[in-house]
């Protein structure tokens, strides 16, 4: 039996597909907006495509089927359209899903507030390093004032640091971490918007603790987060892990090992985006890497360098944070 959802779906795309045909009587900008209206607040067929790896959705769509509000975006449709996920789905796939034969597409999702991390100094005293680490944050109209929140993974060693940055944007991070524990180190900075708890991002810095400089994220291990679970995929039989972790702004704890090469992902008690490390050994090399949940910031679809692009722009919610979503078409063909 086929579903009403379906039903709906098919009709609104064969009745914009016909006006396509006569796109002469039609303002193409009008057009274009409805058709990305219908991509960001529908569900798409299945409703819950997103979430089942082996699903590919027969009709296109990002909302969230478990909210009442239209601009809120389900984790795992966002996810699949990541291209480090092994649960991706192709351009071809979702623009087959969209019925967009005549039109090239682009999707990216961005946060509010973007966070720079330059290191600023380091001094080695008795048995532990200080690093200290200048933090620039700024918002879609300038720098951003910002609450912190770090936490810093290396050997045998995990700890958090609090701070705030001034008007203009600017913090600053120390953290002391003992000289046993040489190796990559990575510390995960989030930041809160002072005046909205939605507004919080991430970033992810790794250095070197008295050793060389750490391989490229992803040497290790292919991470996969969906439906609450973390597949892992490493690259070398050999490579063991030791810890592993998840962390929000204002929290943190151990993954569980559900199965051979999957972690549960806890439900995070805040508005916050999550971060999953990886920490372990190859041999005589340790690691540490990691993902994002939701897998962004993200860009799908179509290059449009050099060519006419019509864009619209839309503030959305992924597990009650906001983002910038950002939906691009090519020219229409006749």
């Amino acid at each position: 039996m086929v579903s009403v959802a379906l039903l709906a779906t098919a009709f609104f795309v064969g009745t914009m597909q016909t006006r396509l045909n006569g796109l002469e009587d039609l303002n193409k900008e009008s057009f274009l907006r409805a058709l990305a209206e219908h991509l960001v607040t529908s569900y798409g067929v299945p409703i819950d495509w997103g979430s089942n790896g082996d699903t590919i959705p027969a009709s296109f769509g990002l909302s969230d089927s478990g909210s009442s509000n239209p601009y809120e975006l389900d984790v795992d449709k966002v996810g699949r359209l990541n291209s480090l996920n092994s649960f991706s789905v192709s351009y071809v796939e979702v623009s087959e899903a969209a019925r967009l034969n005549k039109i090239a597409l682009g999707i990216s999702i961005s946060p509010m507030l973007s966070i720079i991390v330059e290191p600023s100094r380091n001094e080695t005293s008795g048995d532990a390093t200080t690093y200290t680490f200048r933090l620039y944050v700024s918002g879609r109209s300038g720098p951003a004032s910002a609450k912190l929140h770090s936490y810093v993974v290396a050997k045998d060693f995990l700890t958090s640091v609090d701070n705030v940055t001034s008007d203009s944007g600017i913090g600053y991070v120390s953290v002391q971490i003992p000289n046993a524990s040489s190796g990559p180190a990575l510390m995960v900075v989030f930041a809160r918007s002072q005046f909205d708890d939605r507004l919080t991002s991430y970033e992810v810095y790794s250095f070197a603790h008295l050793s060389s400089e750490p391989l490229s994220n992803n040497s290790y291990f292919d991470l996969s987060p969906l439906n609450y679970s973390l597949t892992v995929n490493p690259k070398n039989p050999e490579t063991i892990v030791e810890n592993s972790y998840a962390f929000s702004y204002g929290y943190q704890s151990n993954l569980t090992l559900a199965s051979e090469n999957t972690y549960s992902i806890p439900a995070s008690l805040d508005k916050s985006p999550t971060v999953l490390v990886l920490r372990g050994v190859n041999g005589s090399s340790h690691f540490a890497e990691w993902v994002s949940y939701p897998q962004i910031p993200l860009q799908f679809g179509a290059d449009f360098s050099g060519s006419e692009e019509n864009v619209f722009t839309y503030p959305v919610m992924i597990k009650e944070n906001l983002y910038m979503l950002t939906v691009r078409f090519g020219d229409v063909l006749n």
